[in-house]
């Protein structure tokens, strides 16, 4: 079933629809279709999907085979990617597939499929501090290969087998002329026209959700509704953080204090070494 942004479901009469929370995109429903060779099917949004190959590897491929947008986003993740090249933290990239891209599997999936499994005291204080600061390594690595992600969000950042951050989905990235379209959603979205493009203060205001996300194991404001959360943000009312493990990390950057992606790791170091 395709959904809007908002988890409504998408008329199944076969035409596009402007999505109400996002009109820069236009979803319509579609008979699935598999690819050859495709022995389980993990969840995927309105424009690609993700399957498992028997190898073992993950494809990543288009709901619509004619839908020339997600077909360029694809063509965008691909190109940064090879660009980007092998990293620590970033997924592994292994190439072009007949039906899409080639991705190396995540044994423990995503940080908001593994904390939805999990009672949040069963994580501890010390996994979480791991995973912001690797996800802060991944995030200044991609920056300073002028690439910006524009969807940072805890699903976009997998686990593997160690419980080790590696950032993916760049289909909808920014990267030179390479612009795959995408915008954050409603807590991770800075204030601002959605026509402005994203950039990296952006990147690092969603990247304080995530934060908050982490230690948490909620998002920010989610008992009140998208319009209440974003009257919030654009008053410059934020979640209480005081007390939290980089707490002032979190607030910095929903207010804008950091420079860079950088800047915003090390202050997580910094705050780390004072506490041990």
């Amino acid at each position: 079933m395709a959904t809007y942004t908002d988890g409504t479901p998408v008329p199944e009469d076969g035409k596009y629809h402007v999505d109400p929370a996002n009109p820069m995109v236009k979803v319509r429903y579609l008979e699935p279709w598999y690819p050859p060779g495709v022995t389980e099917f993990f969840s995927g949004g309105n424009t690609a999907r993700l399957g498992l190959l028997p190898d073992g590897t993950v494809l990543k491929y288009v709901r619509d085979r004619e839908d020339r947008v997600a077909l360029n986003s694809l063509n965008v993740e691909h190109s940064i990617l090879s660009a980007l090249g092998q990293h620590d933290r970033i997924v592994n990239y292994l190439g072009k597939h007949e039906h899409g891209i080639l991705l190396q599997r995540a044994l423990n999936g995503d940080i908001c499929s593994y904390i939805s499994k999990h009672e949040h005291d069963n994580i501890s204080l010390q996994l979480r501090q791991k995973w912001m600061t690797q996800a802060a390594e991944a995030l200044a690595f991609i920056h300073s290969k002028g690439v910006i992600h524009c969807d940072i969000h805890p699903n976009n950042f997998l686990l593997d087998e160690q419980l080790n951050v590696q950032l993916c989905d760049f289909a909808g990235s920014l990267f030179g002329s390479l612009d795959g379209g995408a915008m954050e959603s409603t807590r991770f979205f800075l204030p601002r026209d959605w026509r402005d493009p994203p950039n990296i203060k952006t990147d690092l205001f969603a990247f304080g959700s995530v934060m908050y996300y982490i230690m948490t194991s909620r998002e920010p404001y989610v008992d009140l509704s998208d319009d209440e959360a974003t009257a919030k943000f654009e008053r410059k009312e934020f979640p209480h953080v005081e007390g939290f493990k980089c707490g002032s990390v979190i607030k910095g950057c929903w207010t804008g204090d950091f420079r860079d992606a950088e800047d915003v790791l090390k202050a997580i170091l910094e705050e780390s070494l004072a506490e041990n």
